[in-house]
């Protein structure tokens, strides 16, 4: 495989903050988006989509070739999974709902990751949760209908702080989106539906288990052209010039994320972007 190009950049314009990664091996590429947390609980002074993202990275530079050669989706998803669960003391720590700073852990604390890969041993594409891909210009976004559900409740709450009287200016310049802080219990109510197939249930590595129906698997086949990007990009163009393009296009638009691309969250003011994004372009 080839690397045609590549590019991470946090929203906070940080790499120290920023919750995705991206990974490229002589046999394997992949893009890691760190979940965004739905607490302050910190490990190791990092939060949680952060600390999950350099535990995946620092163990898929590990992997051998015969390893990954060897190994299913299902299997190798399991195995990334475990690592979580390892790296975050989760079989010999006790979850409860007390506050992270009584040193309980809860379920809101863990450490949850997606992560999308080129395996250039078998030449597919190995997905678990919503980073996205595409193939030849076939786009797959992998969009969360819990998701799209959450935008659209932000989107009316949004609506109507307009409908009083604010304007979208005004709006960017809160302390906090109320659109956000409106759906904020929803998630975490929906972490009762990770890994489950059901309505609303959605995958996610988070260290308790994979749902291995939920993996996408999209094989490839030489001088194909493949794109790797975790969801910061909400159009994913044939290039990375393409993509970024779209992505500030979407940010003079519609900063607030509601409109023209319904987001559950918005581009804060002292941030460049509304998500981390990284993305990856590869000749098979």
């Amino acid at each position: 495989m080839k690397i045609i190009e590549q590019f991470i950049k946090g929203k906070e314009n940080s790499l120290n903050t920023c919750e995705d990664g991206l990974f490229t091996g002589s046999f394997m590429a992949a893009v890691i988006d760190g979940v965004t947390p739905k607490s302050r609980y910190l490990w190791q002074g990092k939060t949680s989509g952060c600390y999950a993202k350099e535990i995946l990275l620092a163990f898929l530079g590990k992997i051998q070739r015969a390893e990954l050669k060897s190994q299913t989706p299902e299997e190798f998803f399991s195995l990334l999974d475990r690592q979580l669960a390892i790296a975050s003391g989760m079989p010999a720590r006790k979850a409860g709902t007390g506050n992270s700073d009584s040193g309980v852990l809860r379920f809101t604390d863990y450490p949850r990751a997606s992560i999308i890969l080129y395996n250039d041993i078998c030449r597919e594409i190995w997905a678990y949760g919503d980073c996205q891909c595409a193939v030849n210009g076939r786009v797959y976004t992998h969009e969360k209908e819990i998701d799209r559900l959450n935008a659209g409740l932000r989107a009316f709450c949004l609506e109507y702080e307009l409908q009083k009287g604010k304007t979208i200016e005004e709006l960017a310049q809160l302390p906090a989106d109320p659109g956000r802080t409106a759906i904020e219990e929803n998630l975490k109510l929906q972490m009762a539906f990770e890994n489950k197939n059901i309505p609303f249930g959605y995958p996610v590595l988070n260290g308790q288990g994979i749902a291995p129906s939920m993996i996408k698997v999209y094989p490839v086949k030489s001088g194909d052209e493949i794109l790797l990007a975790s969801d910061g990009y909400p159009v994913l163009g044939g290039t990375l010039a393409e993509s970024e393009k779209e992505l500030q296009r979407i940010l003079k638009e519609d900063p607030l994320c509601f409109r023209a691309y319904r987001s559950t969250k918005g581009k804060k003011s002292c941030n460049i972007s509304f998500d981390d994004r990284a993305y990856c372009r590869i000749l098979v």
